[in-house]
C-alpha cells in the first residue's frame, strides 16, 4: 500500500515537471547558454534546476517563471565558480617558481640547450670578434676598457661587437630553423 502511494506521488511529480517543461526546455537551455557560453554547462544548469523543482516544488502557480529564475541563478553560480577557479589556478601557476630548475625540469633542459647553442656559436666566431664580445657581455667591461685591453680603437671595438652579434644571431637562427 505504501509503495503504491509512493508510485502515485512520483507519477504526480513527473507529470508536474513535464507540464512545467512543456515548450520551455529549449528556452531554459538558451538562457543558460547565454550566461555560461558552453552547451554542456548550460545543460547541467538546466538539469540542476529540474532536480531542485522535483525536490522542492515552488509554492505558487508560476512554475515556468520559477524554473527560469532557478536556471539563471544556477548558471550565474556556475559562472562565478568557474571564474573563481580560473583566478585561483592562475594565481597558483603564477606563484610557481619558474626560475627554479628543480621545480621545472623543462626549464632546466631549455636553459642547457640554449647555453650549448650559444657556446657552439661563440666557438665558431673568429677570435677578433669573440674576445671583445666575451669582455663586453660576460665580463661587463665597457668599450673604453675593452679598447685599452686589446689595444685597439673604441670604434673598432664597436664594429667588432656589432659583427659578433650579427654572426651569433645568424648562427642561432639557423640552428633553430634546423629543429
Amino acid at each position: 500500500m505504501r509503495q503504491q502511494a509512493t508510485d502515485r506521488a512520483a507519477d504526480v511529480d513527473a507529470e508536474r515537471i513535464a507540464r512545467a517543461l512543456r515548450g520551455h526546455r529549449a528556452g531554459l537551455g538558451r538562457a543558460a547558454r547565454r550566461i555560461l557560453g558552453c552547451p554542456d554547462a548550460a545543460h547541467d544548469a538546466v538539469q540542476e534546476a529540474l532536480i531542485t523543482l522535483w525536490q522542492h516544488p515552488p509554492e505558487h502557480e508560476h512554475e515556468r517563471a520559477w524554473l527560469l529564475r532557478t536556471v539563471v541563478h544556477r548558471s550565474l553560480h556556475e559562472r562565478r565558480c568557474h571564474q573563481r577557479r580560473q583566478r585561483w589556478e592562475s594565481a597558483a601557476l603564477g606563484a610557481w617558481a619558474d626560475d627554479c630548475p628543480l621545480c621545472s625540469p623543462q626549464l632546466e633542459l631549455e636553459q642547457r640547450e640554449i647555453g650549448a647553442l650559444l657556446d657552439r656559436a661563440l666557438a665558431e666566431l673568429p677570435e677578433s670578434y669573440r674576445t671583445p664580445f666575451v669582455l663586453r657581455e660576460v665580463d661587463g667591461s665597457d668599450y673604453a676598457q675593452i679598447a685599452s685591453q686589446l689595444q685597439i680603437p673604441v670604434g673598432t671595438v664597436r664594429s667588432r661587437l656589432n659583427r659578433a652579434r650579427v654572426a651569433l644571431r645568424a648562427h642561432v637562427a639557423a640552428a633553430l630553423a634546423e629543429r
